[in-house]
């Protein structure tokens, strides 16, 4: 399985002369980054004012915040590369740059949004590590940054998910079992479609901006969570996913065409998700004109 690039690609600043694959690759990763942390984190403001109690509203609101800081840390490098903060939204809107596929859902129960966080947070992480060894210094600088405060996100998706399963009801520890089991599957979705045998044909990979397959960052990520959800309590059926004898994790990937079509906004929330961002940017309009001091 390839998991990293050995080229010895150099590394750029916004300032040196680069390829333009380098450019127009650190363009799009970073807006789209930008767009899935600042719409992402719709799901958890959902939840805002029905967390449990006054610590763990404190302890969303922190990361709510965290979630739109680093929107704006990626936005900035997404920017300084010629993409205005406006034109993110501009082109998620006209349907240029689409949202994760885990963002088209909502989380119904708060059972559901802690293993959900848990999930994602330990995937993020390992994404994030694997990104911050290409070759786009600004990106790669800004991802560590991100990296680190995910690291307080998944120790928080972890305390909320073990209350549930240490003092919980049995209805309760039955709802993270069934998000387990349902998110699972959508965060391998989340991590890309296997390229273990076609990497080598991703410019991407070409020029230093992705070092690591997919199906390696997915095997990193299956070896760090699976043993924390079976600490937790939580059954781990083989028919989602098994370690075979070598050490490989096994596990079912979906109908690719069915994920085109939930990231082509056909999810659950997805129309929820384009009419806050809509109605926020026409809200706004006025305020950003006056900023800009355009009349």
């Amino acid at each position: 399985m390839q998991t990293a690039n050995a080229a010895g690609h150099r590394g750029y600043e916004l300032w040196d002369p680069m390829p333009d694959d380098v450019r127009e690759g650190a363009r799009r990763f970073a807006s789209v980054q930008a767009l899935n942390e600042l719409v992402g984190v719709l799901q958890y403001v959902e939840w805002l004012d029905r967390a449990p109690g006054h610590t763990r509203r404190q302890m969303l609101m922190a990361k709510i915040q965290d979630e739109v800081g680093h929107g704006h840390a990626v936005a900035r490098v997404a920017e300084d590369l010629g993409v205005p903060r406006e034109q993110i939204f501009l082109d998620y809107l006209e349907g240029r740059t689409k949202l994760h596929n885990i963002f088209h859902f909502s989380f119904q129960t708060w059972e559901e949004l802690g293993t959900g966080l848990l999930l994602t947070n330990s995937a993020a992480i390992c994404q994030f590590q694997s990104l911050a060894k290409g070759v786009y210094l600004p990106y790669a600088r800004a991802l560590r940054k991100v990296e680190r405060e995910e690291s307080f996100h998944y120790q928080h998706a972890l305390d909320l998910t073990h209350e549930v399963m240490t003092h919980g009801s049995a209805e309760q520890r039955q709802r993270v079992q069934d998000a387990f089991e349902v998110w699972l599957t959508r965060i391998l979705i989340y991590l890309g479609p296997p390229d273990t045998d076609t990497l080598h044909t991703n410019r991407m990979w070409q020029v230093g901006m992705k070092p690591d397959s997919n199906d390696a960052v997915r095997q990193k990520w299956l070896n760090k969570i699976i043993p924390v959800f079976r600490k937790l309590g939580v059954h781990v059926d083989p028919a989602l996913v098994r370690q075979a004898p070598s050490g490989e994790w096994e596990y079912a990937m979906p109908d690719w065409a069915d994920v085109k079509k939930l990231i082509a906004n056909g999810g659950p929330s997805s129309q929820r998700r384009l009419d806050w961002v809509r109605n926020a940017l026409d809200r706004n309009a006025k305020y950003r004109r006056a900023m800009l001091g355009v009349a």
